[in-house]
């Protein structure tokens, strides 16, 4: 009796209520690209050249005549032409045509070919960068349909967990291959370098698995999830370990797929691409000055909105060229006066976009320690993204134990900005050692190194320069660099009231040039410590023995200055 009512009662049940339920989960999992696709559109939509073009992209496509009820329609459209069309297309593996591949080719033509129509738009800037880097990197051309599924064209798409930019990088996997990401700038949203990151990691993922297929999953998902899922499996193909990967990247490939066809055959389906007033022609200028893109825009008269569009990568539309190389990108045909306006646009309202020197604070980095209580379900890698830390520093705090377990608290260094307040010697102001006194003396007082040295350079109505070092409390010595003579007390130090005791004239009157040390700070390039001394880029690198155009230098090192 009771298996009677199993048979007759439960089963039917089950049936009824619980594989629907499965065939709506199956759905979601293929559907998953498809949100992230709408999510990174939503957000592309809000662009300057899309609101620029709003009108154009309109009546490129109207949703009143779309795919949906003519022949053209993809779900009108038979396997077997599908099948065809993918084999022909020059790829650098089999695209395997099967119903995920179609429900994905039906959602972008018969669903949004508004859509996709503005993605072609785009796709003519875009896919040239793309191409040329991944013929440098031995990448095939092909993958650059990635960027549809991954971010719809967009350099400023998030993605839920954090993965940015047209590649989607993660801040990890970004770092791994040299992105930079600070309070500045953030290169996973910059075109050409993140492209340059995406060519590194697709061909070290086909090294590891010797298919574009798998390499594609991993990029995805991770290699660590691909590997699982070849091992769980016992086999070494996409849609042989299709039901061991995470649900996330089951439809990736197949929405790769999809992409590649539509791209490629939008014209058999009534799609044209949308005509953008994008600036196809740009190109990239070193930034040697700290510049806001609101001077820029003043100066050159040219739309703020273009201007951030073009450089997506900086983040508060600042872009500080003495601390680093940065580059900007504008329209070809406005290059040339940048280059010759530099110096204007720089100056151009400084003191609105940038503090003065003097008034600027200064920070230093200091790791504090922080106590975590592991939750449930976490491991290493989501508390070391939580916090930002590397999985490799926060085992070591930790003992290296293999798994973080559940209820206990875990060791966390966390580098955080402090400030420290800017040292100002007594009976001066900031202004004494930035502005000219009324006497035409300019004062500057910079550490060289760790004694007790200090350097004072005079620059007096008659422009003669005088080297001063300390050499006790209340004596000091002077080196003429030119061949002016000096009579004693012809000019006087405002920092205090000693008095200045010239040395004899002797037959040579002027003196070697000094060689100091300077320690090279978080920030520095040679062509900012270049200009704190007021020397030549040639000459430290000369002098340091350094290789390279533009020899990189690290924090802490130390070099000559003459």
């Amino acid at each position: 009796m009771h298996k009677m009512f199993i048979n007759k009662i439960i089963y039917p049940l089950l049936i009824l209520f619980v594989l629907p339920l499965y065939s709506l989960a199956q759905d979601e999992i293929e559907k998953y690209p498809i949100l992230n696709f709408e999510r990174n559109y939503d957000s592309l939509i809000n662009s300057f050249y899309i609101q620029q073009n709003k009108k154009v992209i309109n009546k490129t496509f109207s949703r009143k005549s779309d795919n949906r009820h003519i022949p053209t329609s993809a779900k009108n459209v038979e396997d077997s032409i599908f099948a065809i069309r993918l084999r022909m297309l020059p790829s650098a593996f089999d695209l395997t045509y099967n119903d995920k591949v179609r429900n994905t080719i039906e959602y972008y033509i018969d669903r949004i070919p508004d859509r996709v129509s503005v993605l072609l738009g785009l796709s003519k800037y875009y896919f040239p960068i793309f191409e040329e880097i991944f013929d440098q990197y031995s990448v095939p051309h092909e993958l650059k349909y990635l960027v549809v599924i991954e971010s719809a064209l967009n350099p400023n798409a998030v993605s839920r967990v954090g993965a940015t930019g047209l590649w989607q990088f993660m801040y990890s996997t970004a770092k791994m291959y040299d992105l930079r990401i600070n309070a500045n700038i953030d290169d996973r949203k910059d075109p050409i370098r993140s492209s340059i990151a995406a060519a590194k990691y697709l061909r070290d993922l086909y090294k590891i698995f010797g298919d574009w297929e798998l390499a594609l999953a991993a990029y995805n998902c991770g290699p660590g999830n691909v590997n699982k899922a070849i091992r769980r499996s016992g086999k070494n193909t996409f849609w042989d370990i299709y039901d061991f990967l995470p649900r996330e990247t089951r439809g990736y490939v197949p929405a790769y797929i999809a992409a590649c066809y539509v791209m490629n055959y939008y014209m058999e389906h009534n799609i044209e691409p949308a005509f953008l007033t994008k600036p196809f022609a740009t190109d990239t200028i070193l930034v040697k000055q700290d510049i806001h893109f609101e001077q820029i825009s003043s100066v050159l008269n040219m739309p703020f909105e273009l201007i951030a569009d073009l450089n997506p990568q900086y983040k508060g539309s600042k872009i500080l060229g003495t601390e680093d190389e940065y580059y900007i990108k504008l329209p070809i045909n406005r290059v040339q006066d940048f280059i010759m306006l530099e110096d204007s646009i720089a100056s151009y309202n400084k003191e609105e976009y940038f503090e003065p020197q003097w008034k600027k604070k200064n920070y230093v980095y200091k790791d504090v320690k922080i106590s975590h209580k592991v939750r449930k379900n976490e491991t290493w890698t989501s508390i070391a993204r939580r916090y930002d830390v590397s999985v490799k520093d926060i085992k070591r705090w930790n003992g290296n134990k293999k798994y973080p377990i559940k209820g206990k608290l875990v060791t966390i260094y966390q580098k955080q900005k402090v400030e420290v307040e800017p040292k100002v010697e007594e009976n001066s102001s900031p202004f004494e050692q930035e502005t000219i006194l009324k006497n035409e003396v300019v004062i500057t007082n910079d550490s060289v190194d760790n004694s007790n040295e200090k350097n004072y350079t005079i620059n007096d109505s008659t422009q003669t320069n005088i080297q001063t070092d300390s050499t006790s409390n209340n004596t000091k010595n002077i080196s003429i660099k030119d061949s002016t003579t000096l009579k004693e007390n012809s000019s006087t130090i405002k920092q205090d009231t000693q008095k200045i005791n010239t040395p004899k004239k002797t037959k040579n009157n002027t003196s070697k040039s000094k060689t100091i040390t300077h320690k090279v700070q978080k920030g520095e390039t040679i062509f900012s410590i270049s200009k704190k001394y007021g020397v030549d880029e040639k000459e430290i690198i000369k002098l340091n023995n350094l290789k390279g155009k533009n020899p990189i230098i690290k924090i802490g090192q130390k070099l000559l200055i003459r």
